[in-house]
């Protein structure tokens, strides 16, 4: 039985101004710990306030030597000597002991103390010897006055009450000390002193707040990688998944018992062993490229995810997913990943089932459209590689549509099956059979010969049209053929099937049941069509369509009774165009529908200026016939022209 372990969440502690500046913080360990950072900043600066504070006092006592009262000068000096040798001797037990994680009140209100003690004995001095000095002495003073407080104001920022305090006091002595008649009483620079002050003031209670918010923020984190880790215990202990630790070199630093177990290996051989030397010898395709990106990835001291390698498992390549991100040292330089690894292999072999059935066709089982591109790629890559050729058919059956109407789907799918197999039949190893979808079939000839090919197409044509026994129905079909080569024909599979398919439309023209060969001429007849379909699209617009009549006469007697409306196009470029020629491409494209109505409306207002018993006559195409608006357009032509029908 699994047990869930859920550690406690801290509360979130209180910090506001009181207890920034040191009230209301109770019992509460958070600010235990934080009077001890407090207190560890301020000891940081001890040796440089000492030795500035001595530096002070000494030039202060050798200034004012002979001009301020000796005695006072030496009993001040000796208590800022005591206070000097205080801070010292603590910072020197400090450092033997090391820095500690919590501080008492009591302490941090006793070195406040001391620190306000310190401005008190300076505000004293200036209180006792600026009436009476002169003004050289004066403006020393209050110069070291301002280093005094800029320097301690600045060394125990983090410790706002005191600091404050400090100021305040120097500054309050300085100000009220100075002798009204004194040049350094005007206002103006008693205004820059108090301004200093203040700007001190100010930088003390925005860096306690500062420091007080960082404190925080670091004790949240701490609760929160507590919470981490013992929730990754937890997944280490009873997930599926399992963690991953190497190092710099990609050595495994960690192993839990669950990635033990999934690699079938004790965890002391697994220790030490680089994560890559687990990777199976699985080198095709994908997986090769998964190791590769792997290692790649490793080499980069990128972050990865999702990243599917083969492992080599007691014999059995299992395939695992693996995510990861870069951990650092102390020093902040790379020191290997952390990540997650879970077993994907029963997900990867359903993945493999269904990209087997997505890439051949499940009624015939040959390849399908998709698989016979990829083949075709790599065939044709290979062939412009090495100069070689290959091959790529184009099958379509004959009369399949009447099989499939006049007896049924079933026989018709059951028609297919047998084709497929009388093509497997047809055609060496080595080819590629695919069913692109309806009665259209092709094969691939990787490094096939002009010769080979020809002999195979012809053997299709030969064996399909023997009859197909369909549930004691005999059905005859036939199939015609064509191919192309690569690269000849086509250095891109696109450029190749585009080959073949004019190759097949050619030999559909021509009669079907045969074999027919792409050539260049195939593929100008095409771009001939093409051109001739883009311009007629445009000549009815641009005026090049007219009329011709052909006179229809009376055989008794040689009367005229009417005329034939011809269609004459008259290209810009090309001069006249036989009809033969467009008309099936007009017919072919549904140009014949538009061209169709401006023939019949041209032929009536042409009949409008003949004689009442000469008739015109307009010949419809099939399209037109099958068109549902001919009658009204006929019917309007004739009212518009006042014709009778």
């Amino acid at each position: 039985m699994s047990v869930m372990f859920r550690p406690p969440v801290a509360a979130t502690t209180t910090v506001g101004w009181w207890q920034v500046f040191g009230f209301r913080q109770g019992d509460d360990a958070f600010f235990a710990r934080a009077r001890a950072a407090q207190l560890q900043a301020l000891n940081r600066y001890v040796p440089f306030n000492v030795g500035l504070m001595t530096l002070n006092v000494a030039a202060l006592l050798f200034s004012l030597d002979g001009i301020a009262d000796a005695d006072f000068l030496v009993g001040w000096g000796l208590v800022m000597a005591g206070l000097a040798l205080l801070w010292t001797l603590r910072f020197i037990g400090t450092r033997r002991r090391g820095d500690v994680t919590e501080a008492s009140a009591a302490l941090f209100w006793t070195i406040s103390a001391e620190v306000a003690a310190f401005g008190a004995c300076w505000a004293a001095m200036l209180v006792h010897l600026l009436p009476h000095a002169n003004i050289d002495a004066q403006a020393l003073l209050l110069l070291l006055s301002v280093t005094a407080m800029g320097a301690c104001g600045f060394a125990a920022a983090v410790m706002p009450v005191c600091a404050i305090a400090l100021v305040v006091i120097i500054c309050g002595g300085a100000v009220l000390s100075i002798p009204a008649q004194s040049p350094l009483a005007m206002p103006a620079i008693v205004l820059a002193f108090v301004t200093f002050a203040l700007l001190i003031v100010r930088g003390v209670i925005v860096t306690s707040f500062a420091m007080m918010t960082r404190l925080r923020t670091q004790a949240e984190l701490g609760d929160q990688s507590e919470v981490v880790r013992l929730l990754l215990n937890e997944f280490e202990a009873n997930g599926s998944d399992w963690l991953i630790e190497v190092d710099d070199e990609g050595r495994l630093t960690h192993v839990s018992p669950r990635l033990a177990d999934v690699a079938r290996r004790p965890r002391s051989e697994l220790l030490g062993q680089p994560l890559v030397s687990l990777l199976g010898k699985e080198k095709r395709g994908e997986a090769r490229a998964a190791v590769r990106a792997l290692t790649a990835t490793f080499a980069a001291r990128r972050g990865f995810r999702d990243i599917t390698v083969p492992v080599d498992v007691g014999g059995e390549i299992r395939w695992w997913a693996l995510s990861g991100t870069p951990k650092t040292d102390a020093a902040g330089g790379f020191a290997g990943y952390r990540g997650v690894g879970r077993d994907v292999t029963e997900a990867r072999r359903s993945h493999d089932r269904i990209a087997q059935l997505a890439r051949f066709d499940p009624l015939t089982g040959l390849a399908n459209r998709a698989l016979f591109r990829e083949a075709l790629e790599d065939a044709l890559a290979r062939a412009v590689r090495t100069g070689k050729t290959c091959a790529l058919l184009f099958i379509d059956l004959d009369r399949f549509k009447a099989v499939n109407d006049t007896l049924g789907h079933s026989a018709g799918d059951r028609l297919l099956r047998e084709t497929a197999g009388r093509l497997r039949d047809a055609i060496a190893g080595g080819a590629v059979i695919a069913r692109l979808g309806g009665d259209e079939f092709a094969v691939m000839l990787p490094e096939a010969s002009v010769r080979r090919v020809d002999l195979v197409a012809k053997a299709i044509v030969a064996t399909l049209p023997s009859p197909f026994d369909l549930d004691g129905h005999a059905a005859v079909i036939g199939a015609s053929v064509d191919y192309a080569l690569g690269p000849a024909d086509g250095a891109s599979v696109d450029r190749l099937l585009k080959s073949a398919d004019l190759a097949l439309y050619e030999v559909k023209s021509n009669g079907r049941g045969a074999a027919c060969r792409f050539v260049r001429a195939i593929r100008e007849k095409a771009d001939e069509r093409r051109a001739l379909e883009a311009d007629l699209a445009l000549a009815l617009e641009r005026g090049e369509l007219s009329l011709a009549f052909q006179p229809v006469v009376e055989a008794a007697d040689e009367h005229i009774v009417g005329f034939e409306a011809l269609l004459r196009w008259t290209h810009p470029v090309l001069g006249k165009i036989p009809p033969d020629k467009f008309i099936p491409v007009a017919e072919a494209t549904g140009l014949i529908i538009p061209i169709g109505s401006w023939v019949i409306e041209t032929a009536c207002a042409w009949a409008a200026r003949w004689p009442d018993h000469v008739r015109v006559a307009v010949n419809l195409s099939p399209a037109q016939i099958d068109d549902p608006l001919l009658v009204e357009t006929v019917a309007r032509a004739l009212a518009v022209n006042d014709l009778d029908p």
